[in-house]
């Protein structure tokens, strides 16, 4: 990371902290979109553990909170461990029908056989 971009997360960082109205922190977030990246997230992590170990834990803690909200922001198709498990599931019985032969698969479809 070059220090240009540093000092500018450190100055989005430090916009974000005293920050308790919705729509401020809308127009800093808006107004900063090309800063928010995970490179971001690590500053306000790093940040916020700092805090913690000084003993300013509600500032860290809106820190984290608004860290884990942008996360979200920047990641809107990770999915909940029980959408994984679902489709997990889904993946493995498809397997086994496979297995079984009462299926087949192909590069572009999967489908059941006409068993008799």
């Amino acid at each position: 990371m070059n220090e240009q971009r540093a000092q500018a997360y450190v100055n989005l960082r430090e916009q974000l902290l005293p920050c308790t109205d919705d729509e401020e922190l809308n127009n800093i977030l808006q107004a900063n979109q090309e800063l928010i990246d995970p490179e971001f997230l690590q500053v306000m992590e790093n940040y916020t553990t700092r805090l913690e170990e000084q003993g300013n834990n509600n500032p860290a803690a809106l820190l984290r909170n608004m860290a884990q909200q942008l996360g979200t922001y920047l990641n809107p198709q990770a999915g909940t461990i029980e959408e994984y498990q679902g489709f997990l599931l889904e993946v493995l019985r498809a397997e086994a029908e496979i297995n079984d032969g009462r299926a087949i698969i192909t590069d572009n479809d999967y489908y059941y056989k006409n068993v008799q």
